[in-house]
């Protein structure tokens, strides 16, 4: 399997809109998805499946729901 780094600043240069996430990377049957957000995040759970979230700016406000 060849593995490619990804990088983040490129993917998100080539979009604009909010809430809106794209499919960036897909390993075995993970995605891997980058978005933007505007405002306040409501932190939701999927029981089905992992989720990973790294920011890039420091989120000001995250509900806990």
């Amino acid at each position: 399997m060849d593995f490619k780094p990804v990088n983040l600043k490129e993917k998100l240069s080539k979009f604009s809109d909010h809430w809106s996430p794209k499919i960036i990377a897909q390993l075995n049957d993970y995605h891997f998805k980058l978005l933007k957000f505007q405002g306040v995040f409501v932190w939701h759970r999927h029981d089905d499946t992992d989720e990973v979230f790294i920011t890039r700016k420091l989120i000001s406000h995250m509900e806990l729901n």
